[in-house]
């Protein structure tokens, strides 16, 4: 049974992660478990970018990112089941293996965008990348744009 599980949460389309997180759920309360929610914020604190924006700008969009992680945490988790969040910057697939270490993850649930082959090429995957390097299982879910195009990938 998992114990410690982490999910990751893309906030630019927050119900796409809706599945893992009953996934989560569902094994949590198998394993008495926890769940860790988390978001990233790719590249905001790198030089490049944050040479254009000032301070106060980053923080409040820092800020909006925890408010949204909070709401979307407050409207999918239920009280029964322990929780934590976490808002990081940086390269996705890097924060979420830091943060599955950290947390001494069990298992990670995402769900992985769809990509042509072109962009999978180009770009590669956060979930690929996950999958390859994580020291704890790691399950991940297709999108509906896969399963519509029927799992392309």
């Amino acid at each position: 049974m998992f114990k410690r599980i982490l999910v990751p949460i893309d906030m630019n389309e927050p119900a796409f992660s809706e599945r893992a997180v009953d996934i989560a759920l569902r094994e949590a309360r198998l394993g008495n478990g926890q769940i860790h929610l988390m978001t990233v914020l790719p590249g905001v604190g790198s030089p490049l970018v944050a040479d254009y924006f000032e301070p106060e700008a980053l923080e409040r969009a820092r800020a909006a990112v925890r408010a949204q992680l909070a709401s979307f945490t407050e409207a999918h988790m239920p009280t029964d089941i322990s929780h934590g969040l976490s808002v990081h910057e940086g390269h996705p697939a890097n924060c979420i293996l830091h943060q599955a270490e950290r947390m001494s993850a069990d298992l990670i649930v995402m769900t992985a965008h769809h990509r042509g082959p072109l962009e999978s090429a180009l770009l590669g995957s956060n979930s690929s990348r996950v999958v390859e390097r994580a020291n704890c299982s790691v399950l991940i879910l297709r999108g509906p744009a896969d399963t519509e195009n029927g799992g392309s990938r």
